[in-house]
């Protein structure tokens, strides 16, 4: 390439052959040529205006306060666990409303069919399926008013801290709502939202009742009758400790609920 682009060479060429040599090879060798490496070149220092303007917006006072903001506890959550019922009741009585709820399938589905021969008298299938119905109706009834749990629902000023909590909790409104969790005849769990000013002291010769609701939310009537009466112990069982668990204030709350008065049904 350098013979050709030399200068004594090219004055021996036609003018238009150099002309055309010119617009051609010699532009394109131009656009080829190396360009100096900016690698090398010296980073500029950032201005001190700019450095010291980032510096004093961390060190301002809203950056501290973001700051400290993100290092401090938080405080409870909406609904903190009051009471618990412990595992081994809760696990029991599971375990005994699906032994019955078995033991209604296999009298319905082996034994009762069974029995349907002209040897017997029509009256004991009837029999085989109410006697198999019996134990589970009878744990379904008895252990409706078990409460396996406790929430109280706290306002946004009494959530600050756990001291606010408890502050809160000493003197309780009547408004203050309260959500109980029971189970179903079929194990699975239920909770139900009342107010602390609508529960009295109650009993029952049948099942275990400590205190009942007068006004029980409304449900559709394909959701069954409402539950109306709850048991839960004067003390609350012990559990994992956390921000949300809070045994200490349930017996406060469950003496308030045995020291209100009963009154008629509104």
């Amino acid at each position: 390439m350098q013979i050709l682009i030399h200068p004594r060479l090219r004055t021996t060429l036609p003018r238009a052959l150099r002309r055309d040599f010119q617009a051609q090879v010699w532009a394109r060798h131009k656009s080829q040529a190396l360009r100096p490496s900016r690698r090398h070149e010296a980073v500029a220092p950032a201005p001190k205006d700019l450095t010291a303007a980032t510096t004093s917006r961390t060190s301002s006072p809203a950056g501290a306060a973001a700051a400290a903001k993100l290092s401090v506890r938080r405080g409870p959550p909406e609904r903190i666990l009051v009471y618990y019922g412990g595992t081994g009741r809760s696990m029991f009585l599971g375990i005994l409303r699906v032994t019955t709820i078995l033991l209604f399938g296999g009298a319905c589905l082996i034994v009762a069919p069974s029995c349907y021969d002209d040897e017997n008298a029509w009256y004991i299938t009837p029999l085989v399926v109410a006697g198999g119905a019996l134990p589970m109706l009878f744990v379904a009834y008895t252990s409706a008013p078990y409460v396996s749990f406790i929430h109280l629902a706290l306002p946004a000023f009494a959530r600050k801290s756990r001291e606010t909590a408890l502050h809160f909790a000493k003197d309780l409104p009547p408004t203050t709502s309260l959500i109980l969790t029971t189970t179903r005849f079929n194990a699975i769990p239920r909770q139900t939202v009342v107010r602390l000013g609508d529960l009295i002291p109650d009993k029952s010769a049948l099942r275990p009742v400590t205190f009942r609701t007068l006004n029980p939310a409304p449900r559709p009537w394909w959701m069954g009758k409402p539950v109306t009466q709850f048991f839960a112990a004067d003390k609350s069982q012990p559990g994992r400790q956390s921000t949300a668990f809070y045994p200490e204030l349930w017996p406060g709350i469950y003496k308030q609920i045995q020291s209100q008065a009963s009154r008629p049904r509104r």
